[in-house]
C-alpha cells in the first residue's frame, strides 16, 4: 500500500497522533481543539493528492525522481500560514506543527509496516518533499501575512492625529509616528534612540519613574499631562502599556497620548458658569457657600479668624426704574470692580443675587479694623457711575460678622452678616454695622430667615 492511500486510511489515528504531539503548541492561542484537527486534515488531504498526483506522472513518465507538483498543498498551506499568524503563533510554532505532523505519520507508518521496501522509504522521501514543500508556503505565506500586518500597523500610527511611540526599558526612542515628532519638536528621523525624557522636561510628571511602574507592575498607567506654557499650553491624556515577550517579561513600552485641550477648556468653560456670575465675573451663590464653608473649616482646625461682609446697594431699584435695565447691568458692574479694587487678592468678593455682595476676609480680626475697610467700600459705592450717556449716585450698607465672635457656621455667620446690613439700612442706609454692636434685644433669633431690602 503506497503511503498515500495508508494515510486515507489510517487518517484518525494519524490526527489522533497528532495531537498528542501538537497539544503543548498552540495552547490558548487556537480557537478550538475542533478547528486545530480540521487544520491538520486539510493539510494532510492536500498533500496525500499531490503525492498521487505524482505517483500517476511517474507512472506515465518514467524520467527519474523529480520535485512533485504541490499546487494544492501550497494553496492550502499558504492559508496554514495566514491563519496561523492572525491566531497570534510565532514562526517556531508554526514549524512546530508541521514537526508534529510528520512525527505522527512516520510513526504510524514504519509501525504498521514490518518490513520496510526500498519503495516504502521512496513514500517517505517524497512524503518528506510533500510536508517541506507545505512548510515552505506556510511559512512565505506567515511572513507575508506579517509583513503585512506591520505595514498596515505603521501606516496606522505614522498617520494617526494622535501621538503614538515605543521605547525601550531605558525609556529610549524605537518607534515614533509623525504627530510625536510634531509634539516633541523634531524630526521623526531623528528620534529613535533619544531618550522621551529629555525631549520633554517641562513635563510635570516623573517619566522615568512611570517607566519603572509599568515595567515592575506590568500594567497599563493612564494620566494627563502639559506640554507648552502660556497660551501654547495643551494638555494631553495618555496611557503607557508593557509589551510582554513570549515568556511574559517587559520588553517595551508601548505610549499614546491623546489632545484634549478642547475637552478641558469646555469644562473649564462649564465649571466657570455654574460658578460664576455672568454679567459681573465674580463668584456666584454656589461658589462663595464652597469658600465660605472651606474657610470656617480650616478656621476651625487652626483658630485663624476671618470676618464677612454682607453688602447691599442702597436704591438701586430706583437705578432699574428710572434709567432701564442695561443702565443698572452698567451700575452693578461698575459696582463688582470697586469692590474688587476695595479688599486683597486673596479675599473673596462674591455676587449672590441681584444687588447683593459678599466679601470674605481672611486672617483679620480687629473689628475696628475691618470697619474701616468697609467704610473704604462705602466712600467707594458713593461715587458717581458713569453710564455713558449720564451719571447716577448710590449707596451702600455694609453688615458685618466675625469668626468665631459672631459664628462659627457659614450658616450662622451669613445670618448675621445679614442681620447687621438690615440694621445699617434702618438706621439710615450708607452706613456699615458689626453684629457684635446690635443690642440684643436688637438681634433676630437665629432660626429667622435673613431679612435685606432694597
Amino acid at each position: 500500500m503506497r503511503l498515500s492511500e495508508w494515510i486515507s486510511v489510517n487518517m484518525e489515528a494519524v490526527l489522533q497522533v497528532w495531537e498528542d504531539n501538537a497539544k503543548d503548541l498552540l495552547h490558548d492561542k487556537s480557537a478550538s481543539k475542533v478547528e486545530r484537527r480540521d487544520h491538520a486534515k486539510a493539510m494532510l488531504l492536500s498533500i496525500v493528492h499531490e503525492m498521487d498526483q505524482y505517483q500517476s506522472e511517474r507512472q506515465r513518465d518514467d524520467r527519474g525522481a523529480k520535485t512533485p507538483n504541490l499546487d494544492e498543498a501550497s494553496i492550502s498551506s499558504r492559508y496554514h500560514g495566514q491563519e496561523r499568524r492572525q491566531l497570534g503563533l510565532d514562526i517556531v510554532e508554526l514549524a512546530g506543527e508541521f514537526f508534529a505532523l510528520r512525527s505522527s505519520v512516520v510513526e504510524l507508518w514504519t509501525q504498521d509496516a514490518f518490513d520496510l521496501r526500498p519503495s516504502s522509504l521512496g513514500e517517505l522521501v517524497l512524503f518528506d518533499r510533500a510536508i517541506d514543500q507545505a512548510l515552505l508556503g506556510s511559512i512565505e505565506s506567515f511572513t507575508e501575512e506579517k509583513e503585512k500586518q506591520e505595514r498596515s500597523f505603521l501606516s496606522m500610527l505614522s498617520g494617526s492625529p494622535d501621538p503614538a511611540y515605543l521605547v525601550d526599558l531605558s525609556g529610549r526612542v524605537v518607534f515614533a509616528n509623525i504627530a510625536t515628532a510634531v509634539l516633541l519638536g523634531r524630526p521623526v528621523n531623528q528620534l529613535a534612540g533619544v531618550a522621551v525624557a529629555d525631549m520633554w522636561p517641562e513635563q510635570d510628571n516623573d517619566l522615568p519613574s512611570q517607566f519603572e511602574t509599568v515595567i515592575e507592575m506590568k500594567k497599563t498607567l493612564r494620566g494627563e499631562v502639559t506640554a507648552g506654557t502660556g497660551s501654547e499650553k495643551r494638555w494631553y491624556e495618555y496611557i503607557y502599556s508593557p509589551v510582554m515577550d513570549a515568556s511574559g517579561l517587559v520588553e517595551a513600552i508601548a505610549g499614546a497620548a491623546r489632545d484634549i485641550t478642547e475637552r478641558r477648556k469646555a469644562e473649564a468653560e462649564i465649571w466657570r458658569h455654574a460658578n460664576y456670575d455672568l454679567l459681573t465675573d465674580l463668584p456666584n451663590r454656589r461658589l462663595f457657600r464652597d469658600r465660605l464653608d472651606q474657610q470656617t473649616r480650616h478656621s476651625e482646625r487652626t483658630g485663624a479668624p476671618f470676618a464677612l461682609l454682607f453688602v447691599d446697594l442702597d436704591n438701586f431699584k430706583e437705578v432699574n426704574d428710572t434709567l432701564g435695565h442695561e443702565a443698572g447691568d452698567q451700575l452693578l458692574k461698575q459696582a463688582s470692580k470697586r469692590l474688587l479694587g476695595s479688599v486683597r487678592e486673596e479675599d473673596t468678593v462674591a455676587r449672590l443675587s441681584g444687588d447683593e455682595f459678599t466679601v470674605i476676609l481672611l486672617d483679620i480680626g480687629d473689628l475696628a479694623q475691618i470697619e474701616q475697610l468697609a467704610r473704604g467700600i462705602i466712600s467707594e459705592l458713593a461715587k458717581p457711575f458713569d453710564f455713558g450717556g449720564g451719571a447716577s449716585r448710590v449707596s451702600g450698607s455694609i453688615g458685618i460678622a466675625r469668626y468665631p465672635q459672631d459664628g462659627k457656621t457659614p450658616d450662622q455667620l451669613l445670618m448675621h452678616a445679614d442681620q447687621a446690613m438690615y440694621r445699617a439700612k434702618k438706621n439710615g442706609r450708607n452706613q456699615v454695622h458689626s453684629f457684635s454692636r446690635i443690642q440684643p434685644d436688637q438681634q433676630k433669633p437665629d432660626l429667622a430667615e435673613p431679612v435685606t431690602s432694597a
